[in-house]
């Protein structure tokens, strides 16, 4: 151990005696006299320990110093830099307070070779003793007539400036004998600062370590105030030493695994005590406030009456990753084999959303990002405190709990920051340490109600799990099955088929198939309902809508006639969307032959009246009889707000094909009077749109063209009101003809015009 008056000793080996310090030009500035926030902590903290060693009888000793010692015995440093300068700062300071500063001393060849003006700066500052009596050392030192001019924008010089007034500032608070202080700093026996010394023998090699190893003289890292504050703050916990080991070894060996290229893990230890924090504070029913990090850390590990607890889960939230040696990388192992990301689910368990099937490192790379979600963030605590509380329980034990927890997750308020997280946390810590799916709170109760259903049918025919497993696993279910019976006996054969009809290749076809088969639209408000569309959106458009979100209870008109067209499916072979085009043809053939022509079997006939991209349709529906009527809008969006159209005009339109004489029956709710909503031919603005009756015309304004319309439309029996009639029958007034053809007649009629 060397202090640093003590480093200026006589030849060691072949090592000479050092005669003075350069601060190599390899270097950068002086960093501990910076005015922003975080290095002002650490200044303070750092003085803190230094005066408390100077002015008590407790030593301390700053870490290693490296350097090369030059043949001319000039010690140039590679790794101490700020320590060294803030202790020359200090040696000078109380100096020139006891009145013993001596510009021969060997400790006062201090230099900095990185700009000649803190060269100089440091040579006035130890040969001019300051007369401490008369000012603070600042003012006096900047009212010297060899304090340049310049000098006020050198950051080294102004950085030791606000060094200087910081010690002066702390060993003003109380009377001090400052002989007695320069006794203890400069006694090579006392020790009371001390440091270890390593020289360097080549400064190549030097050059070569400074590159690999130093970093203090650049801005503090987030992360190095926050490990500097927060260890302090643990002093009175008996785990400081113990946690500053854990920091400086065994974690940063774990985190090294995930270093993102930078060569720094800073950022990935800073995601993740972010983490370690907020389930500390959802476990004891708080949630993240605006406070810094360091300031929740406090409270939580220090200031809590459970600190105890939140700290041993800290260290167990680090150390269950932790291999028997440092080239283990634990966490990879343990999550390939308990998640699977890509719709490979043989690996283990399926993650919808992931990217990285990791979730530690996925963690320590975008924790309180948008790509860290709320169903990560709830399994990668989930298999911590598994891990913590149920050790010895079997993977199987584990695997089987971290499904059902899979499945509820995304029926959470999407708000990892939100005020539900302690009941979350509260539920993911009953369900993986007990099992039980009973008062989890702030997941869906329909979800969970069907959790419990699917639980009992497997400890009852536990043949059925890879059938149940399988469906959990479909991108359009993620585990959600209000859509089956699960019936034992059918529900091997219904996931097949499921598996079938919704492929690439047939989803495109299940649409009108499945209509064919029932009326399964979903209510979604009084007037609106939802389809399956195969769409554009990522999900299989509309489906995963159709198919998860409610109940078992308000689906079974889905779930019935899922049934139905699983069963037919099962019957048949062939290409799976050549199946439910012949299944949708076999419908159509026999309403046709019928004569019943109702809102399903227009669906079902013209695709494009099933192209809503989110599968929203609006309209008055009569959940107990006929369901929708013959006026409908199909919404481009979820609502009013985007456009929308009519799906029976958009039918005939496609039917007829003349866009450069008719325009598409696409409207806005902000451009129609809400009487409107007609398709106009282009040239004459003459208008057709849908009643409940059959059709409406609009005739065009000109007289002339008004009689030309009548006139050919009157082999429709148009009436006086400019309606045309579309035969009807049975008691709920039914269409007896395909209206969608009456209204290509009606417009190939118009066409056959100059209109």
């Amino acid at each position: 151990m060397r202090t640093y008056r003590g480093i200026f000793d006589g030849p060691d080996g072949e090592r000479p005696s050092i005669r003075s310090i350069e601060i190599p030009i390899i270097q950068r500035d002086y960093a501990q006299g910076r005015e922003d926030h975080d290095t002002a902590m650490i200044r303070r903290d750092f003085l803190e320990v230094l005066i408390n060693a100077l002015t008590t009888q407790e030593s301390v000793g700053l870490d290693f110093v490296y350097g090369e010692v030059t043949a001319h015995g000039v010690l140039k440093p590679l790794d101490g830099q700020q320590r060294l300068t803030t202790l020359f700062l200090l040696h000078w300071y109380v100096a020139s307070r006891a009145d013993v500063l001596d510009p021969n001393e060997p400790w006062t060849k201090f230099r900095y070779a990185t700009r000649l003006s803190a060269e100089y700066f440091c040579y006035e500052l130890a040969t001019n003793d300051w007369p401490h009596e008369e000012s603070d050392p600042q003012t006096w030192i900047t009212d010297q007539a060899w304090y340049l001019f310049p000098w006020r924008t050198d950051p080294t010089i102004q950085s030791m400036l606000v060094m200087i007034t910081a010690i002066h500032e702390r060993l003003s608070r109380e009377d001090h004998d400052f002989v007695a202080l320069w006794e203890r700093l400069s006694s090579p026996d006392a020790e009371a600062i001390s440091f270890l010394f390593l020289p360097i023998d080549d400064m190549e090699s030097g050059d070569d370590l400074y590159i690999k190893m130093n970093s203090r003289g650049k801005p503090l890292t987030e992360f190095e105030v926050f490990k500097a504050r927060f260890e302090k703050l643990l002093g009175a916990s008996g785990r400081q030493a113990e946690l500053s080991e854990k920091f400086d070894r065994e974690w940063s060996d774990l985190l090294w695994h995930y270093e993102g290229g930078n060569f720094l893990v800073d950022d990935e230890f800073m995601n993740y005590l972010a983490f370690i924090v907020d389930v500390c504070e959802w476990r004891s029913g708080a949630t993240r406030g605006q406070e810094p990090l360091l300031d929740r850390a406090r409270r939580a590990f220090v200031e809590h009456e459970d600190a105890d607890i939140h700290l041993g889960f800290l260290f167990f939230a680090f150390d269950t990753w932790v291999g028997e040696t440092a080239s283990d990388d634990v966490p990879a192992a343990v999550f390939a084999k308990l998640f699977s990301v890509g719709g490979d689910s043989d690996s283990g368990l399926l993650l919808f959303e992931s990217q990285n099937p990791n979730l530690f490192g996925a963690c320590l790379e975008s924790y309180g990002t948008k790509q860290f979600s709320l169903a990560e963030t709830i399994l990668l605590y989930a298999v911590i405190i598994f891990r913590h509380v149920c050790p010895d329980e079997a993977d199987g034990v584990l695997r089987n709990r971290l499904r059902s927890l899979r499945n509820l997750a995304e029926s959470a308020p999407n708000q990892v920051q939100g005020p539900y997280m302690p009941d979350l946390t509260e539920s993911t810590t009953k369900l993986m340490t007990t099992g039980s799916l009973d008062g989890l709170k702030r997941f869906s109760q329909a979800w969970l109600e069907d959790e419990k259903l699917k639980r009992t049918r497997l400890e009852e025919h536990p043949s059925i799990e890879a059938a149940v497993h399988s469906l959990e696993d479909h991108p359009l279910l993620r585990g959600r099955l209000f859509a089956f019976n699960l019936d034992p006996l059918t529900i091997e054969d219904h996931a097949a088929a499921f598996w079938k009809v919704s492929g690439h290749d047939a989803l495109e076809h299940l649409p009108a198939a499945l209509l064919a088969q029932g009326d399964y639209s979903r209510e979604t408000a009084s007037t609106k309902r939802q389809l399956g569309v195969s769409g554009q959106r990522q999900g299989g458009g509309s489906w995963r809508d159709v198919l998860t979100l409610g109940s078992r209870e308000n689906t079974s008109q889905m779930r019935e006639a899922l049934t139905t067209l699983l069963d037919d499916v099962i019957g048949r072979t062939g290409n799976p969307g050549e199946m439910l085009e012949d299944i949708r043809g076999e419908w159509l053939a026999d309403c046709e032959a019928a004569g019943h022509f109702d809102w399903r079997y227009y669906f079902v006939r013209y695709p494009s009246m099933l192209s809503a991209p989110q599968g929203i349709y609006v309209g008055e529906y009569d959940p107990t009889g006929a369901g929708y009527r013959y006026q409908v809008d199909m919404m481009n969006g979820g609502d009013y707000r985007s456009a929308f159209k009519d799906p029976y005009l958009l039918a005939i339109w496609n039917e007829v094909n003349r866009p450069e004489r008719l325009a598409k029956p696409e409207f806005r709710s902000w451009d129609y009077t809400g009487t409107e909503k007609a398709m106009r031919f282009i040239k004459s603005g003459t208008g057709i749109r849908t009643v409940d009756a059959g059709f409406e015309v609009l005739l065009p304004e000109d007289s002339a063209q008004a009689d030309t319309a009548r006139t050919v439309l009157t082999p429709f029996e148009i009436d006086a009101d400019n309606i045309i009639p579309v035969k009807r029958t049975g008691p709920d007034n039914l269409d007896a003809e395909d209206r969608v053809q009456v209204g290509v007649a009606i417009v190939q009629a118009l066409l056959s015009t100059d209109l």
